[in-house]
């Protein structure tokens, strides 16, 4: 099944009534309106989505996860004082997560992040952990994390350091770091990444490209995002001032163990917001070598910032005026009612 775009309403539009629309790509210019997921729905947001379920938080700082499709509803445990002090939930606003869980048995992990804590939560435990300080560190500064069910491995990247920390689940007990390849490559964002190959030969002005670059930079964004295969790969994303957009993906090279750019996805497609890759052949519909993107921080709910990016062509398809005409959304995310596990 090809990957939907969730839209949420604003606060305060007439929209906002527990619902949230759908728009399903193979349906072109049609939009469908959830059943009434309740008052607190409207009132939520959206911190994460896993196959058919979405990761929600409340006014209250309260998680649970849903199902919009069926109504049905996982309510996690609350927050307790020892696992984040009360001075510290204002931090929540801004906090951002991670889910897994098993269309089948329902067994779920979230681990959830906010300035200085780092915590999770699975099916059985009925409580809130939290991570080892001396894993954790400091302020940490996560900004993305993503999770390999396969090899129970959780992938954070860490903004302010410009690395990926990783930790196994393996066990019951709590989550031990491990050290891989991709600990120790820094993830930082350069300009060279967008500059021309040819940036390395002799007579090549560094300064000219840099600064005919730098005078169209807008805005620019590091992710990362696991393969089918379980490789991590960098992704590079920026905004010109003419509204162009450019990717650039890295993965790691098993001979020098650094950051090596990739030009194709093959037979892939990415789901940045999920942070993974999907085998396109095995979804009717969906776009091999592309990139289904939904904007990052506040430009999430701008629709200029929501389309499929086309890596051989350097083409974007924008999605219809039909959806978003409808409603006043101050979120967007893809949604993958078909995901495996």
């Amino acid at each position: 099944m090809n990957p939907w775009l969730v839209l949420f309403p604003s606060n305060g539009s007439h929209d906002s009534n527990g619902t949230c629309l759908f728009f399903v790509p193979e349906d072109k210019d049609k939009v469908y309106k959830t059943r009434d997921l309740g008052v607190d729905f409207g009132r939520s947001r959206c911190l994460a989505t896993y196959g058919s379920w979405l990761l929600m938080m409340d006014n209250l700082w309260n998680l649970n996860v849903l199902n919009p499709l069926t109504g049905e509803r996982i309510d996690l445990p609350a927050l307790t004082e020892p696992v984040v002090p009360e001075r510290f939930r204002p931090m929540l606003k801004s906090s951002l997560a991670c889910l897994w869980i098993d269309k089948k048995t329902k067994d779920y992990l979230v681990v959830w992040t906010m300035e200085h804590f780092l915590v999770f939560t699975k099916r059985g435990i009925n409580t809130w952990r939290g991570f080892s300080s001396k894993y954790v560190g400091g302020t940490t500064g996560y900004v993305q994390m993503v999770y390999d069910h396969k090899a129970q491995k959780l992938y954070a990247h860490r903004l302010c350091y410009g690395d990926i920390k990783i930790w196994c689940f393996c066990g019951d007990d709590e989550p031990q770091e491990v050290f891989e390849a991709e600990s120790a490559c820094l993830t930082g964002f350069s300009y060279r990444d967008f500059l021309p190959d040819r940036w390395r030969t002799i007579g090549f002005d560094f300064e000219k490209e840099a600064g005919l670059f730098t005078a169209e930079y807008v805005n620019g964004w590091i992710n990362i995002a696991l393969t089918v295969s379980g490789q991590v790969l960098k992704v590079s994303t920026v905004v010109q001032r003419s509204k162009r957009w450019l990717f650039r993906i890295h993965k790691i090279s098993h001979v020098t163990k650094k950051w090596k750019e990739i030009e194709s996805l093959g037979e892939e497609a990415l789901i940045l917001d999920m942070g993974i890759t999907v085998v396109a052949k095995d979804i009717p519909g969906i776009k091999r070598n592309s990139i289904y993107f939904s904007g990052v921080g506040d430009g999430r709910a701008d629709p200029d910032n929501i389309f499929v990016f086309d890596l051989a062509t350097q083409n974007i398809q924008r999605l219809p005026q039909c959806v978003f005409s409808p409603i006043h959304f101050s979120d967007a995310r893809w949604f993958f009612p078909g995901l495996r596990n």
